[in-house]
């Protein structure tokens, strides 16, 4: 097996340097002064980095395909701020030359312990054929697998191995918590649609060599049609299972998105969409601006601008003496 080497978060601001990583996209261009030349996104489970090839690009590109894993030996210069891997020599690895879990993140913590725990709390649904329903989803071994394994996005939230099951927990703990404080809420229905909203992103994307990708029918028909054909798959199972019952799920499952432009089929029109709608928002941006924050430079108390939140991300005061201050914490 190929030595790994080093990881896209560590390599050098400048010099020679060689290393695995999955392409995620490759690109011929043409050159401002003619010519061509391929522009290469690599990624690692640390992060992704731009590469160009220079020479013979076409020769170059039909070397490997997107997802594929290569052995790139290269130099590393700044470009716009950012460092880019100029490209020397390249190979395409086989299967057998690199371990699959290098080059796409997953979540801290173990995904079987992760399912149990979600079997806890549709175990706290307190209507049986609620119950009934949810059980026969999780425990649907088609199901249960690929949940275990799936991302919740690609780029903009807990997007990395079994960030899915990640997300769906936290809805979990956020409802009984909300629960609490609005004891109107009806917690079966909060934790059912916690449970079914992102459902069908088990459909919507699949590994593509070691990363994840678009599958056809995803790209075709998006994560709630497909969560929406789950949820009558599993009904349809079921006899006699109440029809109102079923309409409040679909309602969940098509208003999550909050707001028509953010990819609601419908807004939310019951108290328990409202509260599942902005749960699931909140914990989404809260992923994202941690895990953006995390991975700024050392010493940098602004992040970089990102793009789907429209602004750059504060780190304290103090983030470039890595004191309390910067975490939040007391200065004294």
């Amino acid at each position: 097996m190929e030595n790994k080497n080093v990881y896209l978060n560590e390599i050098p601001q400048s010099g020679e340097i060689t290393l695995l990583a999955a392409v995620v996209d490759k690109e011929i261009r043409p050159k401002r002064n003619g010519g061509s030349y391929l522009a290469l996104r690599l990624a690692d489970r640390s992060g992704e980095l731009d590469a160009k090839v220079w020479d013979n690009p076409e020769a170059v590109s039909q070397l490997f395909a997107s997802g594929d894993v290569i052995k790139v030996r290269g130099t590393v210069e700044r470009y716009n701020d950012k460092p880019q891997l100029i490209v020397g020599r390249v190979r395409r690895c086989e299967p057998h030359e690199y371990d699959s879990a290098d080059f796409y993140p997953a979540s801290s913590r173990d995904p079987e312990e992760m399912f149990g725990e979600l079997q806890s709390f549709v175990a706290k649904i307190r209507d049986q054929r609620l119950r009934e329903l949810v059980e026969s989803v999780v425990n649907d071994c088609s199901i249960s697998t690929r949940l275990r394994n799936a991302p919740a996005a690609l780029k903009i939230h807990h997007a990395f191995r079994s960030g899915l099951l990640e997300h769906i927990l936290s809805l979990c703990r956020l409802a009984v918590a909300l629960t609490a404080h609005y004891p109107r809420l009806n917690l079966d229905w909060l934790i059912a649609g916690a449970v079914l909203h992102d459902l069908g992103k088990i459909d919507t994307l699949a590994l593509n060599g070691v990363r994840f990708d678009y599958t056809p029918r995803g790209q075709l028909l998006e994560h709630v049609t497909l969560g929406l054909e789950i949820l009558e798959r599993h009904v349809s199972r079921l006899v006699d299972f109440p029809i109102q019952l079923k309409t409040i799920l679909q309602h969940l499952i098509v208003s999550h998105h909050g707001d028509l432009d953010k990819g609601a089929l419908r807004r939310p029109m019951l108290p328990e969409a409202f509260a599942l709608s902005i749960l699931d928002l909140l914990d989404a941006r809260m992923e994202q601006v941690f895990r953006t924050i995390d991975s700024a430079p050392d010493g940098e108390e602004f992040t970089a601008y990102v793009p789907s939140l429209e602004r750059q991300l504060f780190r304290g005061f103090a983030a470039a003496h890595g004191s309390q201050v910067a975490n939040g914490g007391n200065a004294s």
